[in-house]
Order: structure tokens, then C-alpha cells, then sequence
């Protein structure tokens, strides 16, 4: 995790942006890249936060590093709804 909320927002800001830019040149609609950088960004924004945790476990205990697994695991969903799209782009049209 990195200690400068505003950095760590920068960060996933702009992997986002790139995603999607990734994203519509391999043909996707912009509103769908769109929707699927946002759902991969959420989907992965608690990891940092969580590797490092592990990484330092003898410093954190282990309900907080319960505590951020647990956020890891609510947001996998977000990951799930981009593979979707991804993999299934009609499933997403037909919605």
C-alpha cells in the first residue's frame, strides 16, 4: 500500500485510463471498457494493502490481516464481472 492516499489514487486512476485505452483498441465500446477497467481497478484496489500486510505479518495481527482479506474476497466480485465481460461479451448484451 502506499502511504500517500493521494498517490495510491493516482496510481489505479491511471491504470484505469490505460486499461480502457487498451481496451477500446482492441475494439471494445468505450462505455464497456469503461465499465470493465472500473470493475478490474475495484476489484484489485485492497491487494496492495493486503500483500503488504502479509509481507509484514509479524507487525499486524492477524484480525486486521483477516479484516483485509476479507475486503480482498468482497471485492473479488468486481474481477468476476470483468471477466464476464471479457470472456462473454454477448452474455453482457443480452443483459
Amino acid at each position: 500500500m502506499i502511504e500517500d492516499n493521494s498517490l495510491e489514487f493516482d496510481m489505479f486512476e491511471d491504470a484505469r485510463r490505460r486499461l480502457v485505452e487498451v481496451l477500446v483498441s482492441e475494439g471494445r465500446e468505450r462505455l464497456d471498457a469503461e465499465k470493465m477497467a472500473l470493475y478490474v481497478v475495484q476489484g484489485l484496489r485492497e491487494m496492495p494493502r493486503f500483500i503488504k500486510m502479509l509481507s509484514e505479518s509479524r507487525s499486524h495481527p492477524r484480525a486486521e490481516i483477516m479484516s483485509s482479506l476479507k475486503l480482498v474476497l468482497l471485492n473479488a466480485g468486481a474481477l468476476e464481472k470483468a471477466r464476464e465481460m471479457l470472456l462473454n461479451p454477448e452474455a453482457e448484451e443480452n443483459s
